[in-house]
């Protein structure tokens, strides 16, 4: 049988783009990442784009050229951050010149910040040597090593006084001014647990199983009681949360090559998950959302869908 239509729900905001990869919102604008190839760059779509959503107007905030941004953004009340594959940048997102704010910054993985610092795992794919979590003043410059090196990190999160990132055995934290590494979980699964968000009470990850599917996992600060919210979430593809839901990727079982997976969203108090929308997940790289909706993008689309 054939799959069904893609994303039926959602609203496409922008059509016709270049394999947008990274997707970050402030609640006014949506800023994702487009091109990342060769051939992109000789078509001139490495870029930063801006899709305003009070009137939908699309706009290149970094024009790329020669330089490719990396898949990874960052913001705050006044700058979008992004990398250009050796240093932090930032640029007004209102439009205008971005200026390197750290210099030496190879390939930035995930980024988060306060009004101090800015915080990053390094990307490392197969094979890859162990890596720091590394830092650096937000107002700009040099980059240091807050941790010894850590193989396979995939998540990273703050609160006030923490650094917290996930390796394949567990959770990890240490202070902001630095010091000694502490364990908050130890995976004893022979699978890697991934990804990670955090909000006051809770930590949310995924879990490898040895069938190669993984579960939907919060870990609470308080008690450190383990528990699932879902049996099966893509753990490729990005999950986020809000107040009161985690939003997640789940595999449809399906007869053609890719895809169709469920968007879906379950309490973080545990319940039952409930489908948004469904579609091909051939090219999805992050979610993002504000306080009304999240967005995501396929392989040529934008997207906008009520929360």
């Amino acid at each position: 049988m054939p799959n069904p239509p893609s994303w039926t729900k959602a609203k496409v905001l922008s059509d016709k783009e270049d394999h947008p990869s990274k997707i970050i919102t402030d609640g006014d604008a949506v800023f994702y990442v487009t091109g990342g190839t060769v051939a992109s760059q000789q078509e001139g779509t490495n870029n930063i784009k801006k899709i305003s959503l009070k009137d939908g107007d699309v706009s290149i905030l970094v024009k790329g050229g020669e330089t490719i941004p990396d898949t990874t953004l960052a913001i705050d009340n006044k700058f979008l951050y992004w990398s250009d594959g050796g240093s932090l940048r930032r640029v007004p997102k209102g439009g205008g010149a971005s200026e390197t704010i750290i210099p030496d910054a190879p390939h930035p993985d995930e980024i988060v910040m306060d009004d101090e610092n800015i915080y990053w795992l390094i990307w490392g794919g197969e094979g890859s040597p162990p890596e720091p979590v590394m830092f650096a003043p937000k107002k700009g410059g040099e980059s240091k090593p807050l941790t010894p090196k850590y193989l396979g990190a995939s998540g990273i999160a703050i609160d006030k006084d923490f650094v917290y990132w996930m390796t394949g055995d567990g959770i990890k934290k240490i202070r902001k001014s630095g010091g000694e590494v502490t364990d908050v979980y130890h995976n004893t699964s022979k699978s890697s647990s991934l990804g990670l968000r955090m909000d006051a009470d809770n930590f949310y990850f995924c879990q490898m199983a040895s069938n190669g599917q993984s579960a939907l996992m919060k870990l609470s600060k308080k008690s450190n009681e383990l528990s699932q919210l879902a049996p099966s979430i893509e753990h490729t593809l990005d999950f986020i949360i809000d107040d009161g839901y985690v939003y997640y990727y789940a595999f449809v079982p399906h007869t053609g090559s890719f895809g169709p997976d469920a968007l879906r969203k379950v309490p973080k108090a545990g319940g039952e998950s409930i489908v948004l929308d469904q579609g091909d997940t051939a090219w999805m790289r992050s979610l993002t959302l504000d306080s009304k909706q999240i967005y995501f993008a396929d392989i040529s689309k934008i997207y906008a869908l009520a929360k």
